[in-house]
């Protein structure tokens, strides 16, 4: 058989010589989704207030005032927005036989028509006519309601939708329109600019959507025109078809030249998904990691690259086959090669993949790492095995020279979670350690997660989900390492969960009950709902920067998401065990990363320290400013004193008795070995990468600190009187407390501290009562319930 695979294809694309042109679907789509949302929802959130803010009345003025000569020429633009033009549009496409693009059009414009109708008849807002404003109508006062531009969405629909089907330059012109259409809204008078941002919102997310619902096509690229490309940059060929080969990022060709060699042709997208900056950033934010730093670079760039990368691998004794050509320019590249007779490994049955074979293929890996040379794409299908059962390493469209120890270990993890889908995981680790030693393959660990793996290897392990877990048992096993499945705690038992949720149950209705249940609820002045939708947005961005500090004490690369739930996670089994729990939580995500024990156990022990020196650092700063400002110099004696001391010792108390309760069922084996104190954690702080210190402070500091604006964001919903700086420094002051005696941070106490000292300040007790409760509910109770609910999923055992 005669094969060079790339990669795995996308699902649902027919192969090379097929009828219907291929099409594709990319999660991405589903990002832009969100993100459209997001612009329609801010704008929503302001259009709603009825206001007109100062910036949106000076830009109005700016565009609205452009001299009227230019009408003519916006008007006729202005028309690609009305809804008529979108079977218009649509029956030019479909008119030169672009019937998938007519479909896409037609869709998003008529959809993109529909919820600009329905935003506009919920938000109500009056269109520039109906404000104090100096407008120009050059067409007339028009009436009817403003917020979302209908015309913005519709152009913006179509610009989404056609996007796929054009040239890079077209798609420029596409959006160039949509944006100038837009705009000139704002300058017949039409609408306001949140409008119209608002409707460029609606119309990319539903081109989006429409995109991924239906698929978008992959380029096509004639024969003869690579042909003349070739023949352009000095290698004359003939016999130039379609290679019968599946290729993700890049249109394989085959092809004969002068000396009768058949060459294997690789034409670079200039289109490929990885240039996408909203995949770039979700990668980034997902594992740190592109897996292609070359992927913006111009596509010329990126053939050479490629051939240089597959040169080097060759000269350090790789078996890799010649390049004969790299050339390109921004409508396109090509890589050329000399076709190799093989199979790929991803082919083989898996009595094929003998020791002996895969002996071999880590050997290639081998000289890859000690050459520097990170594949960055080193899946099984990368790998080709000629007829005398050599391996060759193929599809160096994403290497890395000079590469990291990081990115070295991702080629070991992608490569082993491969080979472990086709065959017994225990023969591919043993291979590995081989020939590439213990802590090579040590080091992949982390990488051995879904979102750490090619798009490729996550389709087989979500086919075969056992798989990846397998491979994971027997490399810890081969290694000598614990399971991290093994139970922390035993089942905490009736008596223990019952206490716990009486103290819960306690402080959750008992502080309503403190300041009158009526009172409690009609604390929120008008447009207090706002301001709860600011202290959700604060607590989710201040646990995301504490997981950001959290990734900055490990020298491997953790994704943020994971990092983010384990957070959720641990503040679950906080709620049972305590700080210990939260710690040992917090560890034991660190050795499912691939962590060894003793360094996870320091890594959360430097958190802490961490932690506690950021809220030092915070409430120093913030008491000092208070009292400057003059606004801690007068305290009033906490409302309803006794009650709510009562009502926070007895919940505090419950609490911890089921603490105490569940910590007798400790399941751990041999010795309990409790993890560092603050002040061992002190002593044995490294002095090394300062870096990463700073780091890890910088992202504790700004948790704090948005931690506070959550509470004072909360407290301005409750219709509190207090001031910015008092509610902060207050705050930052017993997070300090928290954090160097967890204790006092358990239910009951945290909530009950709150709002005495709330009211100390000068708040009504509902108010104060209010803000400590939606506080602790955005900040502990709600993380702590999804973090119970993923716990499952993220294989964390704690005897439940």
């Amino acid at each position: 058989m005669t094969s060079r695979v790339e990669s795995p294809a996308v699902p649902g694309v027919r192969a090379p010589g097929g009828v219907r042109r291929p099409v594709q679907r990319h999660a991405v789509d589903l990002v832009r989704v969100v993100a459209g949302l997001a612009v329609l929802g801010l704008g929503f959130l302001i259009a709603q207030r009825g206001q007109l803010p100062v910036l949106e009345r000076n830009v109005f003025q700016v565009v609205n005032d452009l001299p009227a000569e230019v009408f003519p020429v916006v008007w006729v633009v202005m028309q690609l927005g009305n809804v008529a033009a979108v079977p218009v549009v649509a029956a030019l496409a479909a008119l030169t036989r672009r019937l998938r693009m007519a479909r896409d059009m037609l869709v998003s414009g008529v959809l993109a028509y529909l919820a600009a109708d329905l935003v506009k008849s919920v938000v109500q807002r009056e269109r520039p006519g109906g404000f104090p404003l100096d407008a120009n109508f050059p067409e007339g006062p028009v009436g009817g309601l403003g917020f979302i531009s209908g015309h913005s969405a519709v152009a913006a629909a179509l610009a989404t939708a056609v996007v796929p089907y054009l040239p890079r330059r077209a798609r420029r012109t596409a959006w160039v329109l949509a944006w100038t259409v837009a705009l000139a809204r704002v300058y017949v008078g039409a609408h306001l600019p949140l409008d119209i941002l608002g409707g460029l919102g609606v119309g990319w997310a539903i081109g989006s959507l429409v995109h991924w619902a239906f698929g978008v096509p992959r380029l096509e690229v004639p024969p003869d025109r690579v042909a003349r490309w070739l023949q352009h940059y000095g290698l004359p060929v003939r016999d130039v078809r379609p290679a019968r080969v599946q290729a993700r990022s890049s249109i394989p060709f085959e092809a004969v030249d002068e000396r009768g060699r058949l060459l294997y042709v690789k034409w670079l997208e200039p289109d490929r998904r990885e240039r996408d900056w909203l995949y770039r950033l979700w990668r980034l934010l997902a594992v740190r990691d592109v897996k292609d730093a070359d992927a913006v670079a111009p596509l010329g760039q990126q053939a050479e690259h490629e051939a240089v990368a597959a040169m080097i691998a060759r000269e350090r004794g790789v078996h890799v086959p010649p390049v004969l050509l790299a050339r390109g320019k921004d409508r396109g590249a090509i890589v050329v090669q000399q076709w190799l007779t093989g199979r790929g490994l991803d082919e083989l049955p898996a009595d094929e993949l003998t020791p002996e074979l895969l002996g071999a293929v880590w050997q290639q890996v081998a000289l890859l790492r000690a050459a520097r040379i990170a594949h960055h794409d080193l899946v099984a299908a990368s790998v080709l095995v000629d007829p005398d059962g050599r391996p060759w390493v193929v599809d160096f469209g994403n290497a890395l020279t000079g590469a990291s120890d990081d990115a070295l270990a991702g080629d070991v993890a992608e490569l082993l979670a491969s080979l472990s889908l086709r065959t017994d995981p225990l023969l591919v680790v043993g291979c590995a350690i081989d020939a590439l030693g213990s802590d090579a393959v040590a080091a992949a660990l982390p990488g051995l997660t879904p979102m750490s793996l090619t798009a490729a290897t996550r389709a087989g392990v979500r086919a075969d989900p056992d798989r990846l877990a397998a491979l994971r048992r027997a490399l810890r096993a081969r290694l000598g390492l614990p399971d991290p499945d093994r139970p922390e705690f035993g089942p905490p038992g009736p008596l223990a969960r019952l206490a716990v949720g009486a103290g819960s149950a306690l402080v959750l209705v008992g502080v309503p009950v403190l300041a009158g249940a009526t009172e409690f609820f009609d604390v929120l002045e008008d447009g207090g709902w706002r301001w709860l939708g600011a202290a959700l947005a604060f607590a989710v961005l201040a646990r995301a920067a504490n997981a950001a500090a959290a990734l900055m004490t490990v020298e491997r690369r953790l994704a943020l998401g994971r990092t983010y739930a384990a957070s959720l996670v641990a503040e679950s089994a906080s709620l049972l065990h305590g700080s210990e729990g939260w710690r040992r939580s917090a560890s034991r995500f660190l050795e499912r990363a691939g962590v060894l024990p003793d360094d996870a156990r320091r890594s959360t022990g430097r958190y802490v320290v961490g932690a506690v020196v950021a809220a030092g650092v915070v409430a120093g700063g913030m008491l000092i400013m208070a009292v400057v400002e003059g606004h801690l110099g007068k305290w009033d004696a906490p409302d309803a004193l006794a009650d709510a001391v009562a009502l926070g010792v007895a919940a505090w108390a419950l609490v911890l008795v089921g603490q105490r309760l569940a910590g007798r069922h400790d399941t751990a084996p041999g010795p309990r070995r409790r993890l560092p104190s603050l002040l061992a954690t002190l002593v044995r702080m490294p002095t090394g990468d300062p870096w990463r210190w700073g780091g890890q402070f910088g992202w504790s500091i700004a948790g704090v600190l948005l931690e506070a604006a959550t509470l004072a964001a909360a407290m301005h919903a409750a219709g509190g009187a207090v001031p910015l700086l008092a509610t902060a420094s207050v705050y930052a002051a017993m997070h300090l407390l928290w954090s160097v005696v967890p204790v006092t941070g358990a239910p009951g106490a945290a909530e009950v501290g709150l709002l005495l000292a709330l009211t100390a300040l000068g708040a009504p007790l509902a108010s104060a009562c209010a803000a400590a409760l939606a506080f602790r509910v955005l900040t502990f109770w709600v993380p702590a319930v999804i973090g119970w609910l993923l716990t499952a999923r993220l294989e964390h055992r704690f005897g439940a």
